[in-house]
């Protein structure tokens, strides 16, 4: 009966979608057949399930394959809602408590960051988002965190493919000025917004790693109005919340 249900169809999908999440880059069709140990026409005919099934997409080469949105929308929902989620509230509690502004736990999604999960603070001037808000990758302190540490060659392609529009005068859309400052954060260690998404809110991120240490799963963020927190106070927080992110580490990987 085990044996029955490792092969199955629907196990088989979900390993090979396993495989492509894991990996650093968009894997083209024979680096999949080496990795699934599969002909390559079983796994033209999984690849090809999977993507009408929208949970896989093709890049405009033609050639290799990455996670479509369904794929992390279902992440999504169970990371949302699995046992972990009330120890990842209470944590993201904490840092309000400790720092007296509002914060959020954020995933990266395509070309946005998604809020896993938010707690606002009780003070006033404070800007609301709710659990599930998207903001745009390049203008968010969680998203430039996300694409810094990301391969490089992967975030060529993912910032190719997006519009970097222009939300307020501090918006970074030149490729190359925004490339200079991802190295400058890969080298930090944390990313700010500085008045770039919305005139008046800044930004401090963090990044949360997985269990080895190696990729950004995740990302904590502060948020406040300029008149409470800007470019030179901001570093003074970095110690509430990286002793919070490894916390939310743990609870998360």
């Amino acid at each position: 009966m085990e044996d029955t249900v490792e092969s199955s169809p629907a196990l088989k999908a979900f390993g090979l979608l396993e495989a492509i999440a894991a990996m650093d880059h968009a894997p083209t069709l024979a680096e999949l057949t080496e990795v699934a140990n599969l002909p390559k026409p079983t796994l033209h005919r999984w690849l090809t399930m999977l993507e009408g099934a929208e949970l896989l997409r093709r890049l405009p080469d033609g050639r290799r394959y990455e996670l479509a949105a369904r794929s992390t929308t279902l992440a999504f929902a169970i990371l949302s809602n699995n046992p972990g989620s009330i120890r990842r509230h209470q944590i993201l509690q904490g840092v309000v408590r400790d720092l007296g502004e509002s914060c959020n736990l954020t995933l990266l999604q395509g070309g946005e960051v998604m809020y896993l999960d938010r707690v606002e603070a009780s003070l006033p001037l404070r800007v609301a988002f709710r659990k599930g808000s998207r903001v745009p990758a390049h203008c968010s302190a969680s998203g430039k965190l996300f694409l810094a540490l990301m391969p490089r060659g992967r975030r060529e392609r993912l910032l190719a493919s997006l519009p970097l529009d222009k939300h307020t005068a501090n918006t970074i859309t030149d490729p190359a000025a925004l490339e200079a400052e991802l190295q400058q954060i890969k080298r930090q260690g944390y990313a700010l917004d500085d008045e770039e998404f919305l005139t008046g809110l800044f930004c401090i991120a963090v990044p949360i790693f997985d269990r080895d240490g190696r990729d950004c799963v995740a990302a904590l963020a502060l948020q406040a109005p300029v008149v409470r927190l800007w470019r030179e106070n901001a570093p003074d927080r970095l110690p509430v919340l990286r002793t919070a992110a490894s916390a939310l580490a743990a609870a998360l990987t």
